[in-house]
């Protein structure tokens, strides 16, 4: 991605904290957002004024991602600092002109989109699961490959930075109704807490989830 970068690094980045507002739903954005470090949240808010997760967006992925293309002229949802992060503007002319002329770059901003598509249709999944256990073990999955760390070799153990009541929120249950599922999985040896952080048993948890399949 050394390309990418040395192209980003011509044009102003943004820097924000965690929880802090990137842009607003409605908002016509002045520029593509790509995100240089860091992680994005995209979500929505429902009529009630509750919270309901999109997407984690990771390095060097673009947003809108509507509006990069042309596709919509305006942010469909709100995008927050997901963590501390690190955002590139570049105007959408430029943005475009650069990927048409660089294929290596084109082809990997289609393997981030591409991700992305999968992670989201995860995401589905975990909440067409009929029980709030599987919702919130389907999106551990979700949130591991989005923004999980690995803590042992060969992606057996990750980390999490997440709290109950994001993990609630993702999925319009309560917090007391995560907690408990959590402490379930927990008690099952799947995920371990850790201050603000679960830690998972990667294969364990999959083999958990493909039990139900």
């Amino acid at each position: 991605m050394e390309a990418l970068q040395k192209f980003l690094n011509k044009y102003p980045y943004r820097s924000f904290k965690k929880g802090e507002t990137i842009l607003l739903k409605g908002e016509r954005p002045d520029a593509v957002h790509v995100i240089e470090s860091g992680l994005v949240k995209t979500y929505g808010i429902t009529v009630d004024g509750c919270e309901r997760l999109v997407s984690i967006d990771c390095k060097y992925e673009d947003f809108p991602i509507g509006f990069t293309l042309g596709l919509t002229q305006k942010a469909q949802y709100f995008h927050e600092a997901f963590t501390s992060c690190t955002v590139r503007m570049v105007p959408r002319a430029d943005y475009v002109d650069y990927l048409n002329q660089n294929a290596e770059s084109m082809y990997a901003r289609q393997v981030r989109v591409t991700s992305l598509l999968l992670s989201t249709l995860s995401r589905v999944e975990a909440l067409e699961q009929p029980t709030a256990g599987g919702k919130i073990a389907h999106t551990l999955l979700y949130m591991a490959s989005r923004v999980g760390v690995v803590l042992r070799p060969y992606n057996t153990q990750l980390k999490i930075a997440i709290t109950q009541q994001e993990i609630a929120n993702a999925l319009g249950i309560s917090r007391e109704t995560a907690n408990t599922e959590l402490k379930k999985l927990e008690r099952m040896n799947l995920v371990s807490h850790s201050r603000k952080s679960y830690i998972l048993q990667l294969d364990e948890l999959r083999a958990y989830v493909n039990s139900w399949s």
